[in-house]
């Protein structure tokens, strides 16, 4: 996989559309992609970098 952490609207499609949808924040363990946490919109996943860069996920 490409991605280490990521998030994605919990809807599915792409990140960019619905900004106002709940997301959820996932890690990769080397073969499954496992849910950490989510963010209430785009904005809050946007804000949430210190998570993607290594700090604890903003549980929800």
């Amino acid at each position: 996989m490409d991605f280490h952490r990521r998030h994605r609207p919990l809807g599915g499609g792409a990140s960019h559309v619905r900004p106002e949808e709940p997301r959820i924040l996932e890690s990769w363990d080397g073969f499954a992609s496992i849910p950490e946490g989510t963010a209430p919109t785009l904005a809050a996943a946007a804000a949430a970098q210190l998570w993607a860069g290594g700090g604890s996920p903003p549980l929800s």
